[in-house]
């Protein structure tokens, strides 16, 4: 396994802003500055995105680690302080025709059907967006956080 296009351009660091979006809340978006350290890690066979956000002032981070195979299939590891602090999330999922990387998770909710996690990794042009969706055990989905990242200049990580 090695990362292909366009997944190995990807390395390097990042900013945008992170969009958290808690809709039973009055003001469900919450904006906050986001980075994002994206390494090629074990040999160029996966990649890792390191990404900090802040909620409530309070800094927030998350990491995820994936590896494509050949046919397009992905495996995955993601966790992050504030959705899943201390558990580390195995994923699965595949390269999509469009080439987003789109990967489905599962979290246990006490007294009720396991809730779904969805995470995409979209490459687009100078950037790429990192998506995720909480689903419901009906399968439907709300997202629940977005970014849009755009390479940082070199001037920047001074």
């Amino acid at each position: 396994m090695s990362i292909s296009e366009p997944f190995a351009t990807l390395v390097g660091d990042w900013s945008g802003t992170n969009r958290l979006n808690l809709s039973w809340m009055p003001d469900p978006i919450f904006e906050s500055p986001s980075t994002a350290v994206v390494r090629s890690r074990v040999g160029g066979q996966f990649v890792e995105i390191a990404y900090t956000w802040s909620y409530e002032g309070k800094p927030q981070e998350g990491l995820l680690l994936f590896g494509i195979q050949k046919d397009g299939s992905a495996t995955a590891f993601w966790t992050d302080s504030w959705h899943s602090a201390n558990v580390l999330m195995a994923c699965k999922g595949e390269v999509t025709d469009v080439g987003a990387l789109v990967l489905f998770g599962s979290y246990p909710v006490p007294d009720h059907p396991d809730w779904g996690w969805r995470t995409d990794v979209i490459p687009k042009g100078d950037g790429f967006r990192y998506v995720m969706y909480n689903v419901s055990p009906d399968g439907d989905e709300e997202l629940a956080v977005e970014t849009d990242f755009v390479r940082k200049n070199q001037t920047d990580l001074n």
